[in-house]
């Protein structure tokens, strides 16, 4: 899961097109450089990274008090890197909110990924701490037919609950159903939060949990654990362990699937500048399950929000 985008500048067009609903603008940018094994074959170990997205947020409301949205990312191929290392693309999304909960469809989780919680934690010019071969981003099976998801979820105090689903119009595949819960407590000086997901799609099933501990100190840790028997790699488990102290985040994960034998880690370190802008490095242990040996990447440079 990429970046998230962080806010500013709004455009404001006619006044018919106001008074129906608002429309935001939002940007990030990342300078730095990139190197490590992975980049074997390719013009040189060492190289520059710079990358760009753009995101605009549309927002309404009904008389009724009926809210919805969309939102539409338009991420750049990130300059002067190989294809493979930042594939750029549109991502869009639609949602509906009210009363009985949200509906969202587009690029978005499912069910299972909304209910746990990620062990990788900060941010890097290339996400190489998210993105080595031990690594779950708890996606599942998100990726079917497509990546299209219709997810319903809502939420009832500290309770949370989610059903989502993709379908296949070819009419071949069975459709891939998930359904999700979460749980957050404030336990003395510790924010808990609990996930649980499934999903299946007639084929395969993934199921997984989360443990997510938020401590006042600043240390955070995060273990989650799935079971991908059906897809032929096992079960995965991950920890995460994160500091955070003033502008400072310092992170480190963990991931392993056990039938395979992939295992590897990641770290961050981030320092937030203020206005917008944080110093990010990246590291990634291995990044390529398919060559021998740690096909290692890292990253140093400027994250930049607007």
């Amino acid at each position: 899961m990429k970046k998230i985008l962080f806010a500013t500048t709004a455009l404001v067009a006619s006044a018919g097109f106001a008074a129906a609903g608002e429309v935001k603008l939002t940007g990030y940018a990342e300078i730095g450089i990139t190197g490590g094994d992975a980049f074997t074959g390719f013009t040189g170990e060492t190289q520059y990274h710079s990358d760009m997205d753009v995101s605009f947020h549309l927002s309404g409301e009904t008389d009724n008090g009926l809210t919805f949205g969309a939102k539409i990312d338009l991420d750049e191929v990130a300059g002067g890197i190989p294809t493979g290392y930042n594939n750029g693309g549109v991502a869009q999304a639609v949602w509906v909110k009210g009363a009985f909960g949200s509906i969202t469809l587009g690029d978005t989780d499912g069910a299972l990924d909304w209910a746990m919680q990620e062990v990788g934690m900060g941010t890097s010019l290339g996400d190489e701490h998210t993105s080595h071969v031990g690594y779950n981003g708890n996606s599942g099976l998100d990726g079917d037919y497509g990546g299209e998801v219709l997810r319903y979820d809502n939420t009832f105090g500290d309770f949370g609950v989610a059903l989502s689903a993709n379908i296949d119009d070819t009419g071949v595949g069975d459709v891939a159903y998930g359904i999700g819960v979460k749980y957050n407590a404030a336990l003395g000086g510790v924010n808990l939060g609990l996930g649980l997901g499934y999903q299946d799609d007639g084929v395969n099933d993934i199921w997984g949990v989360s443990v997510d501990a938020k401590m006042d100190n600043g240390f955070r840790a995060i273990l989650n654990y799935s079971d991908h028997s059906s897809l032929a790699v096992g079960t995965h488990y991950g920890i995460g362990l994160g500091y955070q102290k003033d502008a400072l985040l310092v992170t480190v994960n963990y991931g392993n699937y056990d039938d395979i034998n992939q295992d590897s880690y990641g770290f961050a370190v981030n320092y937030d500048l203020g206005g917008g802008a944080t110093v990010m490095a990246g590291y990634g242990s291995d990044m390529d399950a398919t060559m021998p040996g740690d096909q290692s990447k890292w990253s140093i440079g400027l994250g930049l929000s607007f």
